[in-house]
């Protein structure tokens, strides 16, 4: 390519400054996306309203036929990710940045703590937790036991590639304590990870709780509830009793072996069925060769 080629294809992709109301349509406010249809006069309506409307309702004219044209606009149209401030990098196109923002696992995440408004990423939400309300952090790798003791409260697990966890206990009376666990993850209901809790409060009992799949949450809704095993009173009512936990992505590996079955399976009746395509020829050159002697 000359270099007089490669300015003329720089020029072509520039930032530039427009009203996004122009990409909306005027009767849903939502972002056009192909098919869009226009009127006689050119006045434009999205596919879903031109079905509930008989005429145009700029100018009341009925008869509508497709805009290739103001489709490649709007397909052509990329704008960051609001939650970009948080460390989503993705450009998406116009009309997809809402479904792409209700999913996108880069929202902020929030402080539970009653009467706090803190929210923001990841990496400022622990900062937040360790040093302006003082919960006790422990940092852990995946498939790698680590103890912590039975105590009333948050406890704050960060992994070490930044993931963060948050655990809560909750005097269970007469039982003991409730345990319950959440992955710190914005517009994601299950994770990938899940958990081991082994421990033993009196003499010989043994006992191992699992969670297959963490929850995901924003903390949104407040500190975590749904706890996932209860931990029996030791005999002397003390905190004395020790979680033995591992967390791991287990989950992800055996959706992986799955997906690597499913195609070894297809595999094999694709061969299976080559196979017996190939029987059939030779079956049928034997016959022909019969025929001919």
């Amino acid at each position: 390519m000359s270099r007089k080629s490669m300015v003329n294809s720089a020029d072509k992709k520039q930032d530039v400054a427009m009203g996004m109301d122009v990409l909306d349509c005027t009767v849903c406010y939502e972002p056009f996306k192909p098919p869009i249809l226009q009127c006689s006069v050119g006045h434009f309506i999205c596919s879903s309203c031109r079905n509930k409307l008989k005429k145009c309702p700029q100018c009341s004219r009925t008869s509508f036929e497709r805009c290739f044209g103001m489709e490649r606009v709007v397909e052509s149209v990329l704008v960051p990710c609001s939650y970009a401030v948080y460390g989503c990098t993705k450009q998406i196109t116009y009309f997809n940045k809402k479904s792409h923002e209700q999913a996108c696992s880069h929202g902020p995440c929030f402080c539970p703590e009653n009467n706090c408004s803190f929210h923001g990423s990841m990496e400022t939400l622990w900062k937040h937790f360790t040093v302006q309300h003082k919960w006790p952090c422990t940092v852990f790798k995946y498939y790698k036991q680590f103890n912590l003791s039975v105590k009333p409260g948050v406890h704050i697990l960060r992994a070490d590639n930044g993931q963060l966890f948050m655990m809560n206990t909750v005097p269970v009376e007469p039982v003991g304590h409730g345990v319950s666990l959440v992955c710190v993850q914005a517009n994601t209901p299950a994770s990938r990870f899940g958990c081991n809790v082994l421990f033993s409060s009196f003499k010989d009992h043994h006992q191992i709780s699992t969670l297959d799949s963490v929850r995901c949450s924003s903390l949104s809704e407040g500190l975590p509830k749904d706890y996932f095993c209860i931990v029996p009173k030791a005999p002397s009512g003390g905190d004395d009793v020790l979680l033995r936990i591992t967390i791991d992505t287990e989950l992800l590996n055996l959706l992986d072996d799955e997906q690597e079955e499913d195609d070894t399976e297809q595999e094999e009746e694709e061969e299976d069925g080559e196979s017996e395509e190939d029987e059939d020829e030779d079956e049928e050159e034997d016959d022909e060769e019969e025929v001919d002697d």
